[in-house]
């Protein structure tokens, strides 16, 4: 397998630990901006929005490219569980406040997911 299939798994996890940290940073700095009372533009939830939708296209992407050259089925099973489950708690996060932590969950084993696809296509070459 060339270095190059390894783009999207990197992709991926590049991806989703960004959208860990905007997801914990964001109540933050709302935090600090209500203490400072500054006028920060954190609380333009709209813009921060699109920024979620960003994420959840990356993460298709990242995982749909990455699930063309998985060769367990697992793991590719896996990949679209834990995207369908991110991308559901970025879409409806709104509505039910509990996804926050299945957004976080999701991230982090996609993450993990990614790492595992990596190890076992460089177990592959071997």
């Amino acid at each position: 397998m060339k270095k190059v299939k390894y783009y999207y798994d990197y992709l991926g996890i590049a991806s989703s630990g960004i959208c860990l940290v905007h997801c914990l940073a964001t109540p933050i700095l709302m935090l600090v901006q209500a203490f400072y009372k500054t006028d920060l533009s954190v609380s333009d939830q709209e813009g921060l929005r699109y920024l979620d939708y960003l994420f959840v296209a990356i993460c298709f992407v990242a995982v749909y490219y990455t699930t063309q050259d998985v060769i367990s089925s697992p793991i590719s099973t896996a990949f679209w569980l834990f995207f369908g489950a991110f991308a559901i708690s970025i879409l409806f996060e709104d509505d039910f406040k509990y996804l926050n932590l299945v957004g976080y969950f999701s991230s982090v084993a996609l993450i993990i997911t990614h790492l595992i696809n990596i190890r076992n296509c460089k177990k592959c070459q071997k």
